[in-house]
């Protein structure tokens, strides 16, 4: 058992240590974040399934706790002992302060283990020679922390926020009767009807013994938290998928028909790409549309792979070696016919707040990079906060609007585990403002919470995007916008193309199906083009809802108060605002 458990902690503790020591740069050469390599421990065998539950508390809680744990260790005099007074190989410690000029990482495997012995499981297993120290101060320790914590110098105990167990269906090996058949037969579980839409309640208060289906997004279970189903045999099988609610988000707002031809930029680990094929596979028996992966890691790109096997799916999704930001999209290269891109880049992660650790405080949506105290307060590099968001901020910008040059593209759908509008709807706003083919539309119109409302210049967009938080959700915070192009906006040389003449018209089709849905929603002012010969007569339609599905063709008036333009006000605050200094 000490072994096993020292095993664990050597990890954990290789995990924490990679993410303190993050110094590259996050816009050029992002490192694997902590729940990235968490699960790859886990799928490349590093960690048996039945622990990765244990091995994520041990790694979120000694980078989310890490300052309370420093100061602790440090009141209890931890840091002042001699060398004589450490255990034999007992390396030097540090606390991570500076010393002449130089900020010195504290020891990773000495936060892993002081996170297990104050705020953890507060046992200490483990053979190591930090294990025997901390061991031998384990109550000195534990009353240091009750101490700051009377003090006020720490806040009080906080049970640690535990979500459901979320399970996505993979429409490829299974249905929703197969699953639902599993969980009562397999695991003893009984269906218990379906939570409210409005509210998180019901998802967080899924009780022991029952589950249920997500009342918005569709395929997805809800199981009680603590569900440990890393042994399943339909999760082993690639029929079922662990997947957090809030990242479902951003396949069902890309939303492809079974015949797209798609590309997902940022693709590993491959939930979202699979999730893509999922959606594409439902109700059919064969692949008819397309998609690529791309990832630029190989070590992640042959993970990627393996996945794509496991699920099913190698006959029509191809996992492709290197950067997107390399891909020909031009008019007849190699990827001319596609027609919708998942965009889902490397970004902040302070939006994982949501499962933080005892005592860690949530990350708020309106809270801005330099002040909150989540994700990043923990990544390394010497820059500020502000400039790692900007400079992620940019690279998305970028990705997207590389995107949007494929001369057949319908629709794109953007996504972040962040809650910082720099990453969000600044980045939709900037990419308004820099190409005018593709505008942003309504994306899962069902889905109950929307963008910033009470910041002047997202009025136009805030209906139209979506936002996720552990409040209102049930889930980590998220983000999602989807844009489509602009109806009879495709350019000349995009018609002679050998893409799916039907994809494109169903395409065409769902975007005016959009328009006339967000001209009654959105807070936009733009009005349908009067008719050109019409009856006197009022349209009953245009008078009730401001729209007409018929538009010019409507034998009658549309009648209005002002003069109709084509022009969004979108346009008009992106004129009055300066995104570029507001971007850095």
């Amino acid at each position: 058992m000490a072994d096993t458990a020292q095993k664990l902690i050597a990890l954990a503790a290789t995990i924490v240590e990679n993410v303190l020591s993050d110094g590259g740069d996050s816009k050029s050469n992002p490192k694997m974040g902590a729940r990235n390599q968490v699960y790859y421990a886990s799928i490349n065998g590093e960690c048996p399934k039945s622990l990765v539950p244990m091995l994520t508390a041990m790694v979120s809680g000694a980078l989310k706790s890490k300052k309370t744990l420093i100061k602790c260790a440090k009141d209890d005099g931890l840091f002042d002992l001699r060398e004589s007074a450490l255990p034999d190989g007992c390396p030097a410690l540090s606390d991570g302060l500076t010393l002449n000029g130089q900020i010195r990482r504290p020891n990773a495997e000495l936060l892993v283990v002081l996170y297990e012995v104050l705020l953890g499981s507060r046992r200490v297993r483990g053979t190591s020679p930090i294990v025997k120290l901390v061991k031998s101060r384990k109550a000195s320790l534990q009353k240091t922390l009750a101490r700051r914590r009377q003090s006020g110098e720490e806040k009080q105990h906080v049970e640690r926020i535990k979500m459901p167990r979320f399970v996505r269906i993979n429409h490829i090996k299974t249905s929703n009767s197969e699953v639902s058949s599993h969980f009562e037969r397999e695991l003893r579980l009984k269906f218990q009807g379906k939570p409210d839409s409005s509210t998180a309640t019901g998802l967080s208060g899924v009780p022991k013994g029952k589950y249920t289906i997500d009342p918005v997004l569709p395929d997805i279970f809800i199981l009680p938290a603590g569900t440990n189903l890393h042994t399943d045999k339909m999760v082993d099988d690639g029929a079922l998928v662990l997947q957090d609610r809030s990242s479902c988000l951003t396949a069902i707002a890309l939303d492809p028909p079974p015949d797209a031809i798609c590309i997902d930029t940022c693709a590993s680990p491959g939930n979202k790409t699979l999730h893509m094929a999922s959606l594409m596979m439902k109700n059919k028996s064969k692949p008819l549309g397309k998609i690529t992966a791309f990832e630029r890691d190989p070590t992640r790109l042959g993970t990627l792979s393996r996945r794509i096997g496991e699920q099913g799916a190698s006959s029509f999704v191809e996992a492709r070696g290197g950067d997107f930001m390399d891909a020909d999209v031009s008019e007849g290269g190699e990827f001319n016919d596609v027609t919708h891109v998942l965009v889902d880049p490397s970004c902040s992660g302070s939006g994982l707040a949501a499962d933080s650790a005892t005592g860690s405080a949530l990350a708020s949506e309106y809270d801005q990079p330099s002040v909150n105290s989540g994700t990043l307060a923990v990544v390394g590099g010497g820059a500020s906060d502000s400039q790692k968001v900007s400079n992620l901020a940019k690279a998305q910008v970028e990705i997207l609007l590389h995107a949007m040059r494929l001369p057949n593209l319908q629709v794109v759908a953007y996504s972040t585990c962040s809650v910082f509008r720099e990453e969000n709807e600044d980045v939709v706003l900037e990419v308004l403002r820099r190409q005018s083919r593709f505008r942003c539309a309504r994306a899962i119109p069902s889905w109950p919470h929307r963008g910033l409302d009470n910041v002047p210049e997202f009025a136009a967009i805030s209906p139209l995007v979506c936002r996720a938080t552990y409040e209102k959700d049930g889930t980590n915070g998220f983000f999602v916008a989807r844009f489509e192009r602009i109806t009879g906006e495709l350019e000349v040389g995009a018609r002679s193309s050998t893409t799916s003449s039907k994809s494109v018209k169903k395409s065409k089709n769902k975007n005016r199906k959009r328009d006339a849905y967000e001209l009654s929603t959105s807070s936009t002012t733009a009005l349908t083009p009067p008719p050109k010969k019409v009856k006197k007569d009022p349209c009953a339609q245009f008078t009730k809802r401001g729209f007409c599905k018929f538009g010019p063709k409507c034998r009658f008036s549309h009648e209005t108060s002002s003069a109709a333009t084509y022009k969004d006000d979108v346009d008009d605050l992106m004129e009055e605002w300066n995104i570029i200094n507001e971007m850095g």
